[in-house]
């Protein structure tokens, strides 16, 4: 009877054992880049301090009001390090992964996107990037567009305060006004 005990615990143990193996809810990112920081307290990250904390405030009041309104999960990500290694491993690709690392996005629809903030890169290289979750299919590059274009000429000068307020305001009145012509 022991036996069979000590044999039940031990395949109990192995099959907990696989299957936490199996589930990646790793913050690490395999690939030759920057480990993805955690989603806190704020929707916007700056592990960097490179934004006020009056502006990551306010901007989070927006982004929780449009999560808070069902229309969808929004997240700024400021993050040095991040590398084009091509089409499979670029800030595209790591926005996106960072993304579904910290589940953003409601668990029915998942309406998400992930703003990227690059400061350590060139400003031609893009220092703003946008990652759309596939569920977000009526927010198209001519609503994004403008938005990005704004934003990136904070950034590109160093005004990372201004990047996140334009963003924020911007991306808040966008989606705002299609969610309503899509609802109505």
């Amino acid at each position: 009877m022991m036996k069979r005990l000590v044999s039940l615990i031990l395949l109990l143990s192995c099959c907990l054992t696989l299957l936490s193996c199996s589930t990646n809810n790793s913050t690490t990112n395999d690939k030759g880049q920057p480990d993805f920081p955690s989603l806190r307290e704020y929707w916007v990250i700056d592990p960097y301090g490179l934004v006020n904390q009056d502006v990551i405030e306010a901007s989070d009041k927006v982004f929780e009001q449009l999560r808070q309104d069902n229309i969808a999960e929004i997240a700024i990500v400021i993050q040095k390090g991040i590398k084009d290694k091509g089409p499979m491993n670029d800030e595209l690709i790591w926005a996106r992964n960072w993304g579904r690392s910290v589940k953003l996005g409601d668990k029915e629809d998942q309406r998400a996107i992930v703003w990227l903030i690059r400061p350590d890169v060139k400003p031609e290289e893009n220092r703003i990037t946008i990652e759309i979750s596939t569920k977000l299919t009526w927010l198209t590059v001519g609503d994004y567009g403008p938005i990005m274009e704004e934003a990136a000429e904070y950034a590109n000068y160093d005004d990372f305060n201004g990047a996140v307020e334009s963003l924020t305001r911007n991306t808040d009145e966008v989606l705002r006004r299609l969610w309503k012509e899509r609802n109505n």
